[in-house]
């Protein structure tokens, strides 16, 4: 039990990042609430205000821009630039590798991949479970956008089961649209059986298991061997974020009493929309944590995020 103990302690410490700045810039407007007759938990949080009572859109997209490493690139690449600046001196080979990470990304305002790296960064910050396979890394074309989940995170378990968390962000104008396209496109993956993408997606994490500790990889990689008895203790849940506009935006530290309630009526109604969408695509029994965040001007954040990490 010992030695399960150590692994799940490793495996957890492979969550990367603090997560007291990226909360500073999007505090929760309540705690989470699992919808009812769901196993659908959901936090909304709003983008914070600066002291002048400006949105802190900038600050949030520099968080996002300043994590753009950890998401595309494979830890065994960054360790081994880490250990050649321990023993040179040198950044050079970490450079290079944020420019490689940020030449990944679509050179377009209308690219989803913002909100692939914000759910990255909710998932090992705020919920603590590490990235299984950076996709970033695996594209061959950086004009077009990875294929099957927009991320696949895991967390190990005391009972010995491993859950693997698929991941799907929308960030639309519309709330209605992002959330119907969030449970549309997640739901192949929750499947009792999955479908084509799934097991494509299992392949990829197989073959490119984003863990560059041998033991602890070996350990992992026994629960996706078909041979296996692991297997039957993976656990499939999923994680989205749905990031949409919201009109006259709250400054949520500030509300008055009246603002509050309408603020509070606003995700009473998301509410009722999450529990429409997990019926309509059956998934009313899986486990699923949502993300739901209303933002000032969807377009606004994705073109500063690009702004932020230099691409144009």
């Amino acid at each position: 039990m010992d030695d399960d103990a150590d692994l799940i302690e490793r495996f957890l410490a492979l969550a990367r990042g603090e997560d007291q700045a990226l909360l500073a810039f999007l505090p929760p407007f309540d705690d989470a609430v699992l919808v009812p007759g769901t196993a659908t938990t959901v936090r909304t949080p709003f983008v914070a205000h600066d002291i002048n009572g400006a949105p802190a859109v900038d600050q949030l997209a520099g968080t996002m821009a300043g994590a753009v490493l950890d998401f595309c690139i494979p830890r065994a690449k960054t360790e081994k630039a880490n250990a050649e600046y321990r023993e040179t001196g040198s950044t050079s080979s970490l450079v290079a590798l944020v420019e490689q990470a940020r030449d990944l990304f679509v050179k377009s305002e209308k690219s989803g991949e913002g909100g692939e790296l914000l759910l990255f960064l909710l998932m090992e910050r705020l919920l603590h479970r590490p990235q299984l396979l950076s996709k970033m890394a695996l594209k061959t074309n950086t004009q077009v956008h990875v294929h099957g989940s927009d991320g696949i995170h895991a967390s190990l378990a005391d009972d010995g089961v491993l859950d693997v968390y698929w991941g799907e962000s929308k960030l639309y104008a519309s709330s209605s649209d992002a959330f119907k396209d969030c449970f549309e496109s997640i739901a192949p993956y929750l499947s009792p059986d999955g479908d084509s993408r799934r097991r494509q997606d299992l392949l990829l994490v197989r073959d490119h298991l984003n863990v560059d500790e041998a033991r602890l990889a070996a350990h992992l990689l026994e629960y996706f061997d078909d041979s296996n008895p692991k297997t039957l203790q993976v656990r499939w849940n999923g994680v989205c974020l749905v990031g949409f506009d919201h009109a006259n935006y709250p400054n949520i530290a500030a509300l008055t009493d009246a603002n509050r309630a309408a603020v509070t009526a606003a995700v009473k109604r998301w509410h009722k929309t999450v529990f429409s969408r997990v019926e309509q695509f059956e998934v009313l029994s899986v486990g699923i944590d949502l993300f739901c965040i209303p933002m000032p001007d969807v377009a606004t954040l994705r073109a500063r995020v690009l702004e932020r990490m230099g691409v144009k």
